[in-house]
């Protein structure tokens, strides 16, 4: 399924062209976000391997003649050596992503991360793929020292899953300095949009305040940077050919900050409700890893990229209902 070359032809060719026969595994295909970055890839002419998940869990698998679904374990070192055979570019976005979830399994999650990440590298740099394209997270900042965040803003953690996605950042940036895989860190900030997890705060604001009398959350003062998910995903895709030596790390954020007060007010407002939206001060991870304020610098990602995000807040929530 996967032959033919990689065309290398970045000068005088668009990121669409770039991409046609291109051969992309997707781990993590099964997510949230994934199902859309293996749309997209699709849409743009490139074949698409879909590692969709390890067994036993639920997953979303997509249909096309130019798409592999593959279930199995990140860390199953046999089966990730076959999966990136004949590949040119690998997008790795597979585990876990809940910080609440992490300080309850911080080995579940190092291993999934850590291990399953270096193991995929050690396979993609043996079998000499082309392109790492690494989905981190803006958690791996911790709390900010800027208002706007840049790439070079020092590395912080504050949870065992943030904890866990910078370590995984930094075989990253070990294996494109001596195997020589050119790679790319995305690191994107509140992703949302239709198909969130139950359990994600916009999954959680949908379901109160489509059927409880008010919005009750934990906290209502943070502010983030919310980006929705097929702006993430057009930025993933950009990222499969963006030419560079060695390794880069890029934000991918819109650069507006909004409180959750004011994000859950505008769930309620989208769905024509009139109920409050209230504080319980209920904790689900300890005060010490909460960061309060975390808005994307997205001027990197503009000029290396060719990258903004086009959808309005409103026209995200609405895409939600």
């Amino acid at each position: 399924m996967f032959r033919g070359s990689f065309q290398r032809m970045f000068t005088d060719l668009s990121f669409m062209q770039r991409l046609s026969g291109c051969r992309v595994l997707v781990t993590g295909a099964g997510g949230f976000i994934g199902p859309r970055v293996v749309q997209a890839l699709l849409d743009h002419g490139a074949t698409v391997r879909a590692l969709v998940g390890p067994p036993h869990q639920p997953f979303q698998v997509l249909k096309s003649e130019s798409l592999e679904n593959v279930v199995a374990d990140i860390c199953d070192v046999p089966v990730v050596k076959r999966l990136v055979d004949g590949v040119d570019v690998v997008v790795h976005m597979a585990g876990p992503a809940s910080v609440a979830a992490s300080f309850a399994d911080p080995v579940g999650f190092a291993s999934v991360h850590v291990l399953g990440t270096t193991s995929l590298l050690t396979a993609c740099a043996n079998a000499s793929v082309r392109r790492f394209v690494y989905i981190s997270s803006a958690e791996v900042y911790g709390r900010p020292q800027t208002t706007l965040v840049q790439e070079n803003h020092p590395i912080a953690p504050r949870s065992p899953y943030a904890a866990a996605k910078a370590a995984a950042e930094e075989f990253v940036r070990v294996f494109a300095l001596n195997s020589f895989i050119p790679s790319v860190i995305l690191r994107p900030f509140s992703v949302y949009g239709p198909g969130a997890s139950p359990k994600s705060l916009c999954g959680t604001i949908l379901k109160m305040a489509r059927r409880e009398d008010a919005v009750v959350l934990q906290d209502l003062s943070p502010v983030r940077d919310y980006c929705f998910i097929d702006d993430v995903a057009d930025a993933i895709v950009r990222a499969c050919t963006l030419p560079v030596e060695g390794s880069a790390s890029i934000n991918i954020g819109s650069g507006v900050g909004v409180s959750v007060v004011d994000f859950a007010s505008a769930v309620v407002r989208a769905l024509g409700r009139n109920i409050p939206v209230r504080q319980s001060g209920d904790t689900r991870r300890p005060a010490s890893a909460e960061i309060y304020h975390l808005i994307a610098d997205r001027t990197r990602a503009e000029t290396l990229l060719g990258w903004k995000p086009t959808t309005t807040l409103k026209s995200g929530i609405r895409a939600c209902l």
